[in-house]
């Protein structure tokens, strides 16, 4: 949960999973573990690390790609120039609507994305409308997702769905090999084209519509069971 302290131990119990697997087809029961997440580079490459990740990971929702083993990240290759400047301007906008709003701030570590986030109460859904009508009005192509704390508007080409694909394609399988746990309307594209997907009782009712399994429990607990399903029987 946002601004929760994690959960260490079961987070730990992912990370033993992951050692079992650390990397795809390592184990024969086990799945290889990765992460599609719509953070930046600095959060994900810790969680990496503390999950024991050895598989590439995606931050930005896939704009952007880490390896673990090599140290070495990299853009999507529609991740380009006119794109960039594209999220320069939305980033612009989104600073006036904070300079307007106290309980706001942008999120500055992510390149791909421009993002705003704050407190559930803090000013969150009356700067999306704002954000929606702008985006629509300017940038047509460009998708709006956002959650109780956050809004991210992300480039055409460049959401979790084409991460995966993306991500795929690096590891040598295909997407319907893939399972994949999201929790809200970000999160459905990439819920549709994999194999087995899953979505926390928490989640967004847009999220667990769209996933193969809606979970009863919540966050970690979700994945954990998630991760059960998806091992091979022996």
């Amino acid at each position: 949960m946002p601004y929760q302290p994690f959960r260490l131990d079961r987070l730990n119990v992912l990370a033993e999973y992951s050692k079992q697997a650390p990397h795809i087809g390592s184990h024969p029961n086990y799945p290889a573990l990765s992460l599609c997440s719509g953070r930046a580079y600095p959060y994900v490459e810790a969680m990496s690390q503390l999950l024991r990740i050895q598989t590439p990971v995606l931050f930005e929702s896939g704009a952007g790609m880490f390896d673990p083993v090599s140290a070495v990240s990299t853009w999507h290759p529609d991740f380009t120039r006119d794109i960039r400047m594209e999220v320069d301007d939305i980033r612009s906008f989104l600073e006036n609507v904070v300079a307007d709003n106290i309980g706001l701030s942008i999120d500055y570590a992510k390149r791909s994305q421009a993002a705003l986030v704050g407190s559930p109460n803090g000013g969150i859904e009356e700067a999306r409308l704002e954000v929606d009508e702008y985006v629509t009005k300017n940038h047509p192509s460009f998708n709006v997702f956002h959650t109780h704390i956050s809004i991210d508007v992300v480039p055409p080409g460049l959401t979790k769905a084409e991460g995966m694909q993306w991500l795929a394609q690096t590891c040598g399988i295909s997407v319907s090999e893939m399972a994949f746990v999201g929790d809200t309307g970000g999160d459905v594209g990439a819920l549709l084209i994999v194999g087995a997907s899953f979505a926390p009782a928490n989640g967004t009712q847009e999220a667990k519509s769209s996933a193969k399994h809606a979970s009863s429990f919540n966050d970690i607990e979700a994945v954990l069971e998630a991760y059960e399903m998806s091992k091979v029987a022996p």
